[in-house]
């Protein structure tokens, strides 16, 4: 059977992270708990990238073991567009890594929570395999996705390498 696959890529800027939105708040009757204000930047984000995600949802959500790729595309920097310049612009595509924070796991939490709640997934927590990266981009701003079934274990194939046994330090 052929796993399935879905794959996209949203014209939107990376989320503000997930930590950072979360404060301490109280409710009505004036019990705390730890949640994100209405108006945070994270909120308004998620129900941007919410209202991009619904236009593609699959008819049903993927379950099971999957496999996720998040790849974040960040527009360029002056620096990139000077080098270009130099380059008299002869098709010169500036792709280079995004070495600074936001950290790649807190930008892909949002993500996850978002793909749930829009129908693409059953639960994050059915993802087995997670592969995050994050570049700077001449086509940015832009987040890809791409899940995927594992109908198959992908160890089952191989032996289990043997590992060397170690000794304590003393």
């Amino acid at each position: 059977m052929i796993p399935k696959i879905v794959n996209i890529r949203v014209p939107i800027e990376a989320p503000p992270t997930h930590q950072a939105a979360l404060r301490v708040l109280k409710n009505k009757s004036g019990k705390m708990f730890i949640g994100k204000m209405a108006n945070s930047d994270a909120v308004k984000w998620k129900q941007s990238f919410l209202l991009m995600l619904l236009k593609w949802t699959p008819k049903e959500p993927l379950s099971g073991p999957l496999r996720v790729s998040v790849n974040f595309g960040y527009p360029l920097l002056k620096k990139h567009h000077e080098q270009i310049k130099k380059r008299k612009g002869n098709g010169v595509m500036v792709v280079e890594a995004k070495v600074t924070r936001p950290d790649c796991d807190n930008l892909v939490k949002s993500v996850l929570d978002a793909l749930t709640e829009a129908n693409y997934i059953v639960d994050d927590s059915n993802v087995v395999s997670l592969s995050v990266s994050k570049w700077f981009h001449w086509k940015a701003p832009f987040i890809d996705v791409i899940i995927t079934e594992e109908k198959s274990d992908p160890w089952k194939e191989l032996d289990p390498p043997s590992a060397p046994s170690v000794e304590p330090n003393q």
